[in-house]
């Protein structure tokens, strides 16, 4: 039968157009909501997680809309076959009329025909169509083929007449009936409608669930780092501000903890910088008037000279050499008062009656019960500051000595700072050039040997907890008194002679020296010594530093 053969003006049309222009429409919609509440990650995880199950719902609807148009040709089917059996039963000629149409109203066809052996037979018929757009065969199901039959039907224009091909009864190849595609289109539009609004109550279901649990995991934890870190910012002195780690383990937990830490060491860097600045500001303004002080006080200690007591004649000079020192140092800054201090002006001296003038000058401290012993040989000579180092002698004895007289000396040893100085020789390449040195003559003069200078005392040592801030400005130990600036101000200085101060760990008990070792804290000076024409020209380049002709600028090694 022609009748049953598909035309070639009823081909399927373009699947995938209409999704396309669903994503076009979808992308402008996104975007105007993007412009209009875009000012969250709240509301856009939400429109996310609503945009991904619609995506999910997308891909599930055409294979349940394929799904349902077969299952409604089908059950016509069913009720067709269920006709063709009381019709082939019927006697010829013998169905009333009415039954036919009433046979055809159930399985709203126009025409069932039955093919038996190759013979084809008009089981019903009411009004026959003047051609058939369409025929579908359902004997040979295909899942692709039915989703493009699918859109062809939702695509196609309305009015057509399809021919439906399925098994036959008792036998037979096919049994067809021949129908207005109108109610399987109705059927098909109501049933994507019911589905829309089914996935649109679950995207809302899920996209919430899913942002809420978003929210609380993730939002809710990076918004307290966030409101944490503007509000710090606002304030960063402020330790009151430093954020509470919530001690959990995920990633956000591991960030909070390392937020934290910053923080308090910022607050401490900057309380830490006020409190210079403060110091700086309190320093000159003191420096103004003990300057004052100090030159009335060096008038009145001319008229020492003319006293005839022997004590008085021998502590005269000394008195008159500490007033001009500290004169000449209320002139300048102190040493954390200044980005950069003084270059030394180095020449070369002998170590030990610098060692006892300091020596001398703590001894007249109050409290002095502690004895200062210098074992300086007397043919050691440096190559430096003496003003300097005078400062840097006289900070590491009483740092030992103010030790001494608040925790006492360690068990059997008695109270005392002893200061011990040695020369070693420097290690050399295979040129025979020693190894040059940073500070004041890095690059200028190699040094010939090196002076290493120990001041020890017999106190508790160092606390190992306190060795690593040892050298950092206001650090200080439990004693009371102390300001945290002495050993700061002391590896500053010997550190611009292109040395080193450090603490030198304590002495093994198997070490060959163990038991002749004091027990407490010692300090190691490192100088480098300059002997012949390197001698000569550091104390050139000093010269030009101290004038602003040479160099000039302390150099840390």
């Amino acid at each position: 039968m022609s009748d049953f053969a598909m035309p070639p003006n009823a081909q399927p049309n373009a699947v995938g157009a209409p999704g396309e222009t669903a994503n076009a429409a979808s992308a402008g919609i996104a975007q105007k909501t993007r412009r209009r509440f875009g000012f969250g990650l709240a509301k856009r995880v939400l429109l996310l997680n609503i945009g991904f199950v619609m995506l999910a719902a997308t891909m599930i609807y055409l294979p349940a809309i394929s799904i349902y148009r077969e299952n409604w040709l089908r059950n016509r089917l069913s009720a067709a076959y269920t006709a063709a059996l009381v019709l082939e039963a019927a006697p010829s000629a013998m169905v009333p009329p009415d039954l036919s149409r009433q046979l055809l109203a159930s399985v709203r066809a126009r025409v069932i025909v039955l093919d038996m052996h190759g013979a084809k037979r008009i089981l019903a018929s009411s009004d026959l169509p003047p051609a058939v757009d369409a025929v579908y065969d359902l004997r040979q199901p295909s899942l692709g083929v039915s989703m493009a039959h699918a859109i062809e039907t939702m695509l196609a224009p309305r009015g057509r007449v399809i021919t439906i091909l399925g098994a036959a009864p008792m036998g037979g190849e096919s049994v067809a009936i021949t129908m207005d595609e109108g109610p399987l289109r109705q059927g098909m539009e109501d049933y994507s409608k019911r589905l829309l609004v089914m996935t649109l109550v679950m995207s809302a279901i899920v996209a919430s669930l899913a942002t809420i649990a978003f929210n609380i995991m993730v939002l809710r934890p990076v918004r307290r780092l966030t409101t944490n870190i503007t509000q710090f910012g606002a304030d960063p002195e402020n330790a009151a501000r430093i954020i509470t780690p919530s001690g959990r383990n995920h990633e956000i937990g591991q960030a909070e903890a390392a937020l934290a830490i910053m923080q308090e060491s910022l607050v401490r860097e900057l309380n830490q910088k006020k409190h210079l600045a403060a110091l700086g500001l309190a320093v000159a303004k003191i420096n103004h008037d003990m300057r004052n002080m100090l030159a009335s006080a060096q008038l009145l200690s001319d008229r020492l000279a003319n006293v005839t007591d022997p004590l008085a004649q021998r502590l005269a000079p000394k008195l008159v050499a500490t007033l001009d020192r500290a004169i000449r140092f209320c002139q300048a800054t102190m040493t954390y008062g200044r980005a950069i201090d003084e270059p030394p002006r180095l020449r070369r001296f002998a170590l030990r009656p610098l060692v006892e003038e300091a020596a001398e000058s703590i001894a007249l401290q109050p409290g002095g019960a502690v004895e200062i012993v210098n074992d300086v040989p007397a043919d050691v000579e440096i190559v430096a500051d003496a003003e300097q180092m005078f400062r840097v002698f006289v900070n590491l004895l009483r740092n030992g000595a103010e030790a001494l007289q608040n925790a006492g000396p360690a068990p059997g040893w008695p109270a005392q700072v002893r200061i011990r100085a040695r020369r070693q020789s420097v290690a050399r390449d295979d040129n025979g050039a020693a190894a040059r040195t940073g500070g004041l003559a890095a690059g200028k003069a190699s040094p010939s040997a090196r002076i290493v200078i120990e001041v020890a005392d017999t106190g508790p040592g160092v606390p190992p907890a306190a060795r690593p801030k040892l050298f950092s400005a206001f650090f200080t130990s439990d004693r009371a008194g102390g300001t945290g600036l002495g050993l700061v101000i002391a590896s500053d200085l010997v550190r611009a002679h292109g040395g080193a101060l450090t603490l030198a760990p304590p002495v093994r008990a198997d070490a060959p020296d163990a038991e002749t070792a004091p027990p407490g804290a010692r300090f190691l000076i490192d100088l480098p010594f300059y002997g012949g024409a390197d001698g000569d020209a550091a104390q050139g380049l000093s010269k030009g530093a101290s004038t602003g002709q040479g160099a000039g600028q302390v150099v840390s090694s």
